[in-house]
């Protein structure tokens, strides 16, 4: 014989279930991650940038296929670099830093070793008397719906930024086929001058020694007077984009 429910325990029941459903669509109603709009910015702020330097481990890890080897923490450039971050709410799903040096300046770039630095690389460049920076530690997270769009739009922050602090010539390192899609995006954020050196050996990273990788030099607008100045030649061959 079933027992009976009294009419106090049923409307318990009741009230638990529509407690129940109501937590269920409070939850599922909110919007999802996915659908929070991405806001670019120029950070300082430590939680951003916390995510920021781990984010990049993890991809380097994963892209460069380097468990245990690449660590993403801060660095000495970090400290001295315009972090770009890219965010949906308060989480970092990418992100890039430009490093500036003026033409009287010293310090080594990111990319450069004692034995291996720009000015000796371009002697066609008046990088002693140009304002020259890098581009590096470009990561954006491959989970993210919209990371084409990502990479995309930091490109092209990083580059307006390059052009509004009035640096004449960037560069960065990658392996080909990564160089090539950032130089694809280059044109297209209408970049002309952009130039793979093929001819130019970047040093192995200790970390990474299997992957070969190319610097690449970028001018922009604003050193075209000083290099019309120095009689130096802009149109400089740029290899085919089709591959």
């Amino acid at each position: 014989m079933s027992k009976s429910i009294s009419p106090s325990e049923k409307s318990r029941t009741k009230n638990l279930l529509e407690e129940l459903q109501s937590s269920f669509i409070r939850r599922f109603s909110r919007t999802p991650l996915s659908q929070e709009p991405i806001v670019y910015e120029f950070t300082n702020d430590r939680a951003l940038l916390h995510q920021y330097y781990r984010l990049r481990e993890i991809m380097y890890r994963k892209v460069f296929k380097t468990e245990l080897k690449f660590v993403g923490e801060e660095d000495l450039h970090d400290k001295i670099s315009h972090t770009l971050i890219a965010r949906r709410g308060k989480l970092c799903i990418g992100g890039c830093r430009l490093t500036i040096r003026e033409g009287d300046e010293n310090f080594l770039l990111p990319m450069e070793t004692p034995n291996f630095k720009l000015r000796d690389a371009f002697p066609n460049l008046p990088l002693t008397k140009l304002r020259h920076g890098e581009i590096s530690r470009f990561a954006v997270l491959d989970e993210d719906d919209d990371k084409f769009d990502v990479m995309y739009t930091l490109y092209q922050l990083i580059a307006e930024k390059s052009k509004d602090a009035e640096v004449g010539a960037v560069f960065y390192k990658a392996p080909l086929p990564m160089s090539r899609n950032w130089r694809k995006i280059g044109h297209s954020c209408g970049l002309e001058k952009i130039r793979i050196c093929t001819e130019i050996k970047v040093p192995e990273l200790s970390l990474l020694p299997e992957v070969t990788w190319y610097v690449t030099e970028v001018i922009l607008p604003t050193a075209e007077a000083i290099l019309n100045k120095e009689n130096i030649l802009l149109t400089q061959p740029i290899d085919s984009l089709v591959h």
